[in-house]
Formats: C-alpha cells, structure tokens, sequence
C-alpha cells in the first residue's frame, strides 16, 4: 500500500507524461482543467491504492 506521498507524486508523473504530448496554451481555464485531471487521477490511484487491502 502506498502512502499519500507516493500517490501524489504518481499523480503528478501521469500529468507531466499526459501534458507533454499535447501543445495546450496555458490560461486559466486550461489550469482548471489540468487540475480537475490532476484530482481525477488522485481519486482512481486512491481507490486502487485501497482495493489492494
């Protein structure tokens, strides 16, 4: 079981991979967007994180 550190910075490494193969300007609207994927990622990582038990 991972600890939320870990899940975190996974949640981050899946963002940077998916980021860097698009060419999205960078505004605010495109910000809450990252960070609703970033928070989606996070969820799903938890919930398998804890299937695991």
């Amino acid at each position: 079981m991972f600890r939320n550190e870990r899940l975190i910075e996974k949640t981050v490494e899946i963002t940077v991979a998916k980021l860097s193969n698009t060419s999205s300007s960078t505004n605010a609207e495109t910000g809450k967007n990252i960070a609703n994927f970033m928070q989606e990622i996070y969820n799903k990582l938890v919930e398998l994180n804890s299937d695991g038990d």
